[in-house]
C-alpha cells in the first residue's frame, strides 16, 4: 500500500511554537491543491502526514488529545509546513518540499515526539507527491463533504 504507517504512537503536550499555526480542513484543502500545482509545474515534491487519535484509557476526550498532538506537531515544524485538523480525530500536516526521505525522518521524529511523551495512542502515515498521487487524491480532506 501507497505511504508508511506507523501503529498506536502515544501523544501528550508540548508548548506550540511561534511560527506554526492550526488550521482547518478547507485551508488544508487549498494549501494541498496549490502544492499539487507547484509540484507539476516545478517538479518539487511534497509529502502529507495523516495523524489519527484512537481511544485510550487516559480518560481524555479526542478533541482534547488533537488539541495536544497539534501543539506538539507545530512546535517541530518549519515556518512553511502547515498542520490542520481535518476531522475530530484527524491531524493533517503538510511537509512543502520534502521529498519520501524527509517525510519518513520527519515522521519518525513527530513518533518519537508524542512517544515520550505519553498517553494517547494515535496511527501515522506518510504520503509523497508524485509517488503517492493517487493516494492523496482520495485522502479524506479531498472526499469528506
Amino acid at each position: 500500500p501507497p505511504g508508511l504507517t506507523i501503529p498506536n504512537v502515544n501523544a501528550s503536550r508540548l508548548e506550540i511554537a511561534m511560527t506554526a499555526e492550526d488550521h482547518d480542513r478547507p485551508y488544508l484543502h487549498s494549501r494541498i491543491r496549490e502544492e499539487i500545482d507547484r509540484a507539476r509545474r516545478y517538479g518539487h515534491p511534497f509529502s502529507i502526514l495523516v495523524l489519527e487519535a484512537h481511544p485510550a484509557a487516559d480518560g481524555l476526550p479526542i478533541r482534547k488529545k488533537v488539541d495536544m498532538v497539534i501543539e506538539r506537531v507545530c512546535a517541530g515544524l518549519r515556518p512553511s509546513d502547515i498542520v490542520a485538523r481535518a476531522f475530530d480525530d484527524t491531524v493533517v500536516v503538510l511537509l512543502v518540499e520534502t521529498d519520501a526521505t524527509g517525510a519518513r525522518d520527519a515522521l519518525f521524529r513527530l513518533r518519537n515526539r508524542l512517544f515520550n511523551a505519553g498517553k494517547a495512542s494515535w496511527s501515522i502515515a506518510s504520503f509523497t507527491y508524485p509517488r503517492d498521487e493517487d493516494a492523496i487524491g482520495a485522502l479524506p480532506v479531498f472526499t469528506a463533504a
